[in-house]
């Protein structure tokens, strides 16, 4: 029997990209002038992503065992994928705020990607 991950899919990928953004705000902040609070919202919600998916693992973890768990999973999958829903709409406004200042192959370059134009 296999076992079923209960996060979706780009989870980890998410809160990665989220990161690495985070990174290239706070190494660029005063070179472009953006605000610290774009950095510091976005630091909340990779905190509070990361803090609801363990919370929702451990739960989803007790469940199969403990009727208590069993009853929170759904309060505890509501908040994960809420917080999830949260952090990719703050990665998306921080990276238009990063390219209100720079071209997408500087991005791209920021991040330690490459991409195509």
């Amino acid at each position: 029997m296999m076992k079923q991950n209960p996060l979706p899919k780009d989870a980890d990928e998410l809160l990665a990209v989220g990161e690495a953004v985070a990174a290239v705000l706070a190494e660029n902040q005063d070179r472009w002038n953006i605000p610290t609070e774009v950095e510091a919202l976005l630091q909340a919600s990779i905190a509070a992503a990361e803090f609801a998916i363990d919370a929702y693992v451990a739960v989803h973890a007790g469940s199969h065992k403990s009727p208590v768990a069993m009853s929170l999973l759904g309060e505890a999958k509501s908040r994960c994928e809420r917080s999830i829903r949260q952090l990719r709409r703050r990665v998306l406004r921080s990276v238009a705020e990063i390219r209100r200042h720079i071209s997408g192959r500087e991005l791209a370059r920021a991040a330690g990607m490459s991409i195509r134009m």
